[in-house]
């Protein structure tokens, strides 16, 4: 390869590797707020915190409790939600169709347009960690 080609590359290179950024947070840093009774949700990382195409957040829900039927939306657009259990037993309702979901499930809600719901089923708390394709999500519930 001619050295005028190998020295654009670096550049290129250099000059995407410039921009790239690194986030990290704890858990501990931001606390997990109300959202429903018995369910509990922390964002991490969202268009407030610089991220520019993810959302990434934590949810607990207490046993017997649930998060009530809805989809996510980004302005104008529907998102997926995925999600994948660290503790506890529950379910997943989209539909009329229900799954088991217990620690080391990982989920995926599609159509982003599909309403869907999540349940505690277990005697623990169920604790998942959750994210979205974009920033600004806004949880929109069935009437």
């Amino acid at each position: 390869m001619p050295s005028s080609q190998l020295r654009r590359r670096v550049a290129l290179r250099r000059s995407v590797s410039a921009e790239i950024s690194m986030r990290v947070t704890n858990r501990a840093d931001k606390p997990l707020g109300d959202l429903v009774p018995g369910v509990r949700r922390a964002i991490y990382f969202d268009a407030a915190e610089g991220s520019t195409q993810l959302s990434f957040g934590a949810v607990e829900i207490d046993p017997g409790k649930e998060i009530p039927v809805h989809r996510h939306k980004i302005a104008d657009r529907y998102v997926e939600e995925g999600f994948f259990v660290l503790e506890g037993e529950g379910e997943v309702r989209v539909g009329d169709q229900s799954s088991p979901i217990r620690a080391g499930s990982f989920c995926v809600m599609s159509p982003a347009e599909g309403f869907h719901s999540i349940r505690n089923t277990g005697d623990k708390p169920l604790k998942f960690v959750m994210c979205f394709a974009g920033t600004g999500v806004q949880m929109e519930r069935k009437t």
